[in-house]
Protein backbone atom coordinates (compact mmCIF):
# COMPACT_ATOMS: atom_id res chain seq x y z
CA UNK A 1 0.00 0.00 0.00
CA UNK A 2 1.69 3.26 -0.94
CA UNK A 3 1.71 5.58 2.34
CA UNK A 4 1.88 8.78 0.68
CA UNK A 5 -1.68 8.44 -1.10
CA UNK A 6 -2.98 6.91 2.39
CA UNK A 7 -1.88 9.45 4.45
CA UNK A 8 -3.54 12.13 1.48
CA UNK A 9 -6.86 10.47 2.76
CA UNK A 10 -6.61 10.98 6.67
CA UNK A 11 -8.57 14.08 7.88
CA UNK A 12 -6.04 16.71 8.31
CA UNK A 13 -3.70 15.81 6.02
CA UNK A 14 -5.49 16.21 2.37
CA UNK A 15 -4.22 19.44 2.67
CA UNK A 16 -0.60 19.16 2.23
CA UNK A 17 1.33 19.65 -0.78
CA UNK A 18 3.12 16.25 -2.07
CA UNK A 19 6.39 17.29 -1.06
CA UNK A 20 5.60 17.72 2.66
CA UNK A 21 3.30 14.17 2.38
CA UNK A 22 6.61 13.01 0.61
CA UNK A 23 9.07 13.91 3.50
CA UNK A 24 6.44 12.38 6.11
CA UNK A 25 6.00 9.37 3.73
CA UNK A 26 10.19 8.75 3.49
CA UNK A 27 10.23 9.06 7.48
CA UNK A 28 7.66 6.46 7.89
CA UNK A 29 8.25 2.82 8.17
CA UNK A 30 5.44 -0.11 7.12
CA UNK A 31 5.31 -2.82 9.26
CA UNK A 32 2.83 -5.67 10.51
CA UNK A 33 2.88 -6.72 13.78
CA UNK A 34 0.86 -10.16 14.79
CA UNK A 35 -2.08 -10.04 17.36
CA UNK A 36 -1.29 -9.69 20.94
CA UNK A 37 1.66 -7.26 20.15
CA UNK A 38 1.97 -4.52 22.88
CA UNK A 39 2.75 -1.20 21.28
CA UNK A 40 3.21 0.81 24.68
CA UNK A 41 2.67 0.48 28.60
CA UNK A 42 1.20 2.36 31.11
CA UNK A 43 4.01 4.47 32.37
CA UNK A 44 6.48 3.84 30.16
CA UNK A 45 8.12 5.68 27.26
CA UNK A 46 6.79 4.71 23.74
CA UNK A 47 8.73 4.08 21.41
CA UNK A 48 7.06 5.42 18.06
CA UNK A 49 3.76 6.81 16.86
CA UNK A 50 1.72 4.67 14.38
CA UNK A 51 -0.74 4.99 12.01
CA UNK A 52 -3.07 1.88 11.80
CA UNK A 53 -3.25 0.90 7.80
CA UNK A 54 -4.79 -2.49 8.31
CA UNK A 55 -6.05 -4.33 11.20
CA UNK A 56 -7.20 -3.04 15.04
CA UNK A 57 -5.29 -1.60 17.71
CA UNK A 58 -6.71 -2.18 21.75
CA UNK A 59 -6.65 0.32 23.89
CA UNK A 60 -7.10 0.25 27.54
CA UNK A 61 -6.24 3.92 29.29
CA UNK A 62 -7.54 2.66 32.65
CA UNK A 63 -6.47 4.95 35.91
CA UNK A 64 -4.38 3.24 38.38
CA UNK A 65 -5.51 5.92 40.97
CA UNK A 66 -9.16 5.12 40.14
CA UNK A 67 -8.55 1.49 39.35
CA UNK A 68 -10.92 1.85 36.29
CA UNK A 69 -9.92 0.82 33.19
CA UNK A 70 -11.37 2.41 29.88
CA UNK A 71 -11.34 0.24 26.44
CA UNK A 72 -11.64 1.24 23.25
CA UNK A 73 -10.53 -0.52 19.82
CA UNK A 74 -8.51 1.61 16.92
CA UNK A 75 -9.43 0.73 12.84
CA UNK A 76 -7.80 1.95 9.78
CA UNK A 77 -6.77 4.96 9.48
CA UNK A 78 -6.51 5.94 13.02
CA UNK A 79 -3.33 7.14 15.04
CA UNK A 80 -1.58 6.21 18.57
CA UNK A 81 1.36 6.29 20.44
CA UNK A 82 1.48 10.17 19.63
CA UNK A 83 2.89 10.63 23.63
CA UNK A 84 6.38 8.82 22.52
CA UNK A 85 7.17 11.87 20.39
CA UNK A 86 7.89 13.85 23.40
CA UNK A 87 11.10 12.93 25.51
CA UNK A 88 11.10 11.00 28.80
CA UNK A 89 6.52 11.36 28.85
CA UNK A 90 5.31 7.69 29.98
CA UNK A 91 2.66 6.31 27.90
CA UNK A 92 -0.80 6.82 29.44
CA UNK A 93 -2.34 3.58 28.06
CA UNK A 94 -1.53 -0.15 26.96
CA UNK A 95 -2.06 -0.60 22.99
CA UNK A 96 -1.96 -3.89 21.70
CA UNK A 97 -2.52 -5.63 18.31
CA UNK A 98 -5.84 -7.43 18.34
CA UNK A 99 -5.20 -9.27 15.20
CA UNK A 100 -2.63 -9.06 12.51
CA UNK A 101 -1.98 -5.34 12.10
CA UNK A 102 -0.01 -2.62 9.75
CA UNK A 103 0.76 0.13 10.45
CA UNK A 104 2.96 3.17 9.51
CA UNK A 105 5.18 4.23 11.66
CA UNK A 106 7.93 7.05 13.02
CA UNK A 107 9.64 7.71 16.10
CA UNK A 108 10.82 10.91 18.06
CA UNK A 109 14.06 11.46 16.08
CA UNK A 110 12.36 11.30 12.74
CA UNK A 111 9.78 13.76 13.93
CA UNK A 112 11.77 16.38 15.22
CA UNK A 113 13.75 15.81 11.48
CA UNK A 114 10.08 16.23 10.13
CA UNK A 115 10.08 19.75 12.07
CA UNK A 116 12.78 20.58 9.97
CA UNK A 117 11.67 19.11 6.51
CA UNK A 118 8.25 19.86 6.37
CA UNK A 119 7.48 22.35 9.40
CA UNK A 120 3.76 22.24 8.50
CA UNK A 121 3.23 18.69 8.68
CA UNK A 122 5.05 18.73 11.93
CA UNK A 123 3.08 21.97 13.36
CA UNK A 124 -0.37 19.38 12.56
CA UNK A 125 1.38 16.66 14.55
CA UNK A 126 1.76 19.00 17.19
CA UNK A 127 -1.22 20.07 16.80
CA UNK A 128 -2.70 16.67 17.37
CA UNK A 129 -0.15 16.09 20.29
CA UNK A 130 -1.64 19.08 22.00
CA UNK A 131 -5.36 17.91 21.41
CA UNK A 132 -4.04 14.09 22.57
CA UNK A 133 -2.74 16.09 25.90
CA UNK A 134 -5.57 18.10 26.65
CA UNK A 135 -7.84 14.82 26.12
CA UNK A 136 -5.83 13.09 28.82
CA UNK A 137 -5.88 15.42 31.08
CA UNK A 138 -9.75 16.36 30.81
CA UNK A 139 -10.32 12.42 30.95
CA UNK A 140 -7.94 12.24 34.25
CA UNK A 141 -9.63 15.48 35.75
CA UNK A 142 -13.14 13.86 35.24
CA UNK A 143 -12.08 10.49 36.81
CA UNK A 144 -10.48 12.58 40.25
CA UNK A 145 -13.67 15.08 40.13
CA UNK A 146 -15.68 11.82 40.52
CA UNK A 147 -13.81 10.06 42.64
CA UNK A 148 -14.03 13.07 45.11
CA UNK A 149 -17.64 13.19 44.92
CA UNK A 150 -18.01 9.60 45.75
CA UNK A 151 -15.28 9.78 48.84
CA UNK A 152 -17.68 12.60 50.13
CA UNK A 153 -21.20 10.22 50.25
Amino acid sequence: MDIKHFLKLQPGFESFSDAHLDALANMMSVVIYPAKHSFTLRGEQGHSFYLIMDGAVAVNDGDPLSEQDSDRLLRIGEWFGLLSLVENLPAFENCSATENVTVAAFNRVQFNDLIETAPPVGQHLLYMLAKQLARTLIAQNNRLSAQARNTKK
